[in-house]
């Protein structure tokens, strides 16, 4: 995905990451206030962590990541 990117924008950023306590939680609120999700709900991610993605359209143009660290 990244090469994707890369190939179609340029270099520059690719997403923002947010460290979140419940990623569920704050999936459901963004997806509230009227986010369009990725992920539908939150799923396994590298490291032992949960994520879930925000779309850019919903996102001013940037990809959202939320994580949420577990122990």
């Amino acid at each position: 995905p990244i090469a994707r990117h890369l190939e179609r924008r340029g270099e520059g950023l690719h997403h923002v990451g947010y460290r979140v306590d419940d990623c569920a939680a704050a999936l459901a609120a963004l997806v509230a206030a009227g986010a369009t999700p990725i992920d539908e709900a939150p799923r396994p991610g590298s490291r032992g962590t949960t994520v879930a993605f925000i779309h850019p359209k919903g996102a001013f143009g940037t990809l959202i990541e939320l994580v949420q660290e577990n122990p």
